[in-house]
């Protein structure tokens, strides 16, 4: 029985409860004498911390069961996927050739670090917010129609113009969305983790770059939203982007030394030097992309970027937004409906 097939043979009743959503073991590799620079954009404030401290929420992946019961069966099988990982990020820092079955296990764990965060839960809460507040819009601004629909829920003894006034209402707050929608945490973690598999056969599908850093004096921070989803070129950076969009570049920091760029769609690995400007613009975009914190191992580094790019006091917001809009059939009749765009950094 492999480790798999154990996870899946009984349920997980014990486990931490202060669970890292950016690996322990991967935020190692940023360090300096053992500690990492933190940079915090709400308080503005860098910090020394270890990792073990670093990037960690209570629960965050817990879940109850029907019994009531506390299952840690999503944190026993996140440490799978770092345990194989772990080797593979190793082989790829050390120019070692990985064979197939490593690129999809690392892939894999690539998907993971994209979906798992709390960024990238917010993200997964603001589409399926959107989506409803847009099903809203095309439902519930025709005010006749949505008068007809209260008549027939309330009977027909019921006051036409209380119906008529509650009509209006119910339009003019889908019209203007004066309304939140609040999403369970645990309901968008779901959906968020529903995206993984995808994520990860895009990944692997990618041509995969290891970019070493130009010197002693230079390295790459990370966040805690590791991996960066950009436009390839300035050409492209106002068209909608996916992890399958043939212009996007997939940004990873490997370790404060070196980095995975993936782009094109050919399965190939490579490796050169980056050059000094090229990497303090990787540094900028990777930066840029954090939901709270920017780590690494020079807190010099970290206080020079996250300050000029002005992040102290500002607020992460979702990329993707919900649109509605036509499409054309194959048949050639047209649909109206709600659709995601994404904005790559």
């Amino acid at each position: 029985m492999d480790k798999f097939e154990k996870l899946r043979s009984k349920p997980h009743l014990n486990g931490p409860k202060r669970q890292h959503f950016v690996p322990k073991f991967y935020l190692e590799g940023f360090t300096s004498d053992g500690l990492l620079a933190v940079f915090d954009r709400v308080s503005g404030e860098i910090r020394k911390q270890q990792p073990q401290n670093t990037a960690v929420v209570g629960h965050l992946y817990t879940f109850e069961d029907h019994q009531d019961r506390k299952r840690f069966d999503l944190e026993v099988l996140f440490s799978y996927i770092e345990e194989e990982a772990a080797p593979i990020l190793k082989s790829l820092v050390q120019g070692d050739r990985i064979s197939p079955k490593d690129r999809e296990s690392f892939a894999l764990f690539l998907g993971l670090a994209a979906v798992r965060t709390p960024a990238a839960i917010a993200e997964a809460s603001s589409v399926y917010a959107g989506f409803e507040k847009a099903r809203s819009r095309l439902m519930l601004t025709d005010e006749h129609r949505v008068l007809e629909l209260l008549k027939k829920m309330n009977g027909p003894d019921a006051d036409e113009v209380l119906l008529r006034k509650e009509a209006h209402a119910i339009t003019t707050m889908a019209l203007e969305e004066s309304y939140d929608i609040v999403v369970d945490p645990g309901y968008a973690l779901q959906r968020s983790l529903n995206v993984w598999s995808t994520v990860a056969k895009e990944l692997w599908s990618r041509d995969w770059m290891v970019l070493h850093a130009p010197g002693e004096g230079q390295s790459f921070l990370t966040s805690d939203s590791p991996v960066v989803l950009t436009s390839g070129s300035a050409a492209t950076r106002h068209l909608p982007i996916g992890y399958g969009s043939s212009h996007a570049q997939i940004l990873f920091s490997l370790t404060s030394k070196y980095v995975l760029v993936a782009s094109g769609s050919l399965g190939r690995t490579g490796r050169a030097d980056i050059k000094v400007d090229a990497l303090r613009r990787f540094n900028m975009t990777i930066a840029q992309d954090c939901h709270r914190y920017v780590m690494g191992g020079n807190a010099a580094l970290v206080e020079n970027i996250t300050t000029e790019l002005g992040l102290a006091g500002t607020e992460w917001r979702p990329k993707s937004r919900v649109e509605i809009g036509r499409r054309i059939k194959a048949d050639g009749t047209v649909s109206i409906g709600a659709y995601v765009k994404r904005m790559g950094t």
